[in-house]
Order: structure tokens, then sequence, then C-alpha cells
């Protein structure tokens, strides 16, 4: 029969507190990326696009995840 396996609170909520701020700072990337591909006076390429792509969707991820995980000890 398997053991069921506890993870610390703190630790969790620890866990949850660094996925919420690296979620936001994902997200503050991606909006300066986007700034400063409109401040530029070459047309907008394929990199800054991708760039903001990436930073987006990993920032929400984890804000996303963050976030459940801080509801989830709540309880």
């Amino acid at each position: 029969m398997l053991q069921q396996r506890y993870v610390d609170r703190s630790f969790a909520k620890m866990i949850a507190y660094k996925r919420i701020l690296t979620g936001t700072l994902g997200i503050l990337a991606s909006v300066l990326v986007t700034v400063i591909a409109f401040m530029q006076t070459r047309p907008f390429s394929l990199m800054f696009a991708l760039a903001v792509f990436i930073f987006a969707g990993g920032g929400a991820w984890a804000l996303r995840d963050g976030l459940r995980l801080l509801r989830e000890l709540a309880r």
C-alpha cells in the first residue's frame, strides 16, 4: 500500500508566493517588451512577438497556479 506524502504548509505557502511573484513579473515583462517593440523605428519583429507570447503565457500560468495553491491552503 502506498503511503501519502505530506508537505509542510509554510513551504507550500512560500512556493505559492514565489509563483505569484514570478507570474506578475512575467506579465510585466511582456508589457515592457510590447512597449519597447512599439518604440522601435523598425517594423515589429517575430522575436518581439515570441518574447511577449512566452512571458505572458508563462506569467499567466504561474500566477494562476500560485493563486490556486493559496486557495487550496486556505481550506
